[in-house]
């Protein structure tokens, strides 16, 4: 019977991210998920990972979408958007891949979905309104995703420092005063 660490090693090696650091939400879930089920197989797994990573970009769309509405008065609906969804393609790797316009994930890291989902919207939004979304208030430029301790956040480039964090990507994060 192996034991949690081996087991970790050899999904992880399953999933292509030996070597990677490893988000601690991903660690702790497949802790979680150890002791809960013990040792499954590496195809249990990998579908495990790629269910979790399509269910929380379904999650993290909804709150991007739910802010760009808010923002720009726009529809992120309609049969001219490709909504996200995922392949397993088994020569680019054994865990699918959650795709959203050009942009792509296969990790189920909530931070990194959901940067990856606000690209994907953002880049739908310039696409097919021609408008820039989000915008720095203070510079009138458009925002990049970045991330800032462990959070994804909306980063505005310009400025006398090179740029700076304007705000969560998730409204319902609040970030430190100051940054």
């Amino acid at each position: 019977m192996a034991n949690f660490a081996d087991w970790r090693d050899r999904m992880l090696r399953a999933v292509w991210r030996q070597g990677d650091d490893l988000p601690e939400e991903v660690s702790d879930w497949m802790s979680e998920l150890y002791e809960e089920i013990g040792a499954i197989s590496e195809e249990n797994f990998c579908e495990l990972w790629t269910s979790r990573t399509f269910s929380m970009a379904r999650a993290a769309f909804q709150v991007v979408k739910d802010s760009a509405e808010e923002e720009t008065r726009k529809k992120i609906t309609g049969e001219e958007y490709c909504y996200i969804d995922y392949m397993i393609d088994p020569e680019t790797g054994p865990v699918g891949v959650v795709r959203i316009k050009s942009e792509e994930v296969s990790t189920p890291d909530w931070e990194e979905i959901l940067g990856t989902m606000a690209e994907g919207v953002q880049e739908f939004i310039m696409s097919h309104y021609r408008i820039v979304w989000p915008i720095c208030e203070t510079h009138r430029s458009g925002l990049h995703v970045g991330y800032f301790h462990g959070l994804s956040v909306w980063n505005c480039r310009e400025g006398a420092t090179g740029g700076h964090v304007v705000k969560a990507i998730n409204p319902a994060t609040c970030l430190q005063e100051g940054v």
